[in-house]
């Protein structure tokens, strides 16, 4: 994981790297040289920019991937169809087909419990508005 996060960093600090690259090897070899106040301003709106994509992409960095069975248990979805002991839940943007106990309405808010194979256990969640 530490290695993810130094490289996720390097990567966003490439352009620097390779603007600096350019602007103290390529432009002098070709016999250019251009004020450092101009380095200094592009090199602040790099910086600016690499601080906002970091912050936008670093709990993607840091989070372990949600999969498998540990990712789904607890989870709430709503019943797409009536459950007897089968049904289809939906659990964001996904279906799966589940199972119960009790019989479950279509609508109903249910709770992921355990899962075999394919198949979601779930159980109804009772709210106080029930």
């Amino acid at each position: 994981m530490y290695w993810k996060r130094i490289g996720a960093i390097l990567v966003v600090l490439a352009d620097e790297m390779a603007f600096t690259i350019l602007w103290f090897v390529v432009i002098p070899f070709f016999g250019y040289h251009l004020p450092l106040a101009i380095y200094i301003g592009v090199m602040m709106v790099l910086v600016v920019k690499d601080i906002i994509v970091i912050k936008l992409i670093w709990n993607v960095v840091v989070k372990p991937p949600e999969i498998g069975k540990e990712a789904l248990i607890g989870k709430t979805g709503t019943a797409s169809t009536d459950m007897d002991p089968y049904g289809i839940i939906k659990i964001g943007n996904e279906l799966w087909k589940a199972e119960t106990l009790h019989f479950i309405k279509k609508g109903e808010k249910v709770k992921v419990t355990d899962m075999n194979g394919l198949f979601l256990e779930v159980e109804s969640v009772y709210t106080d508005e029930d």
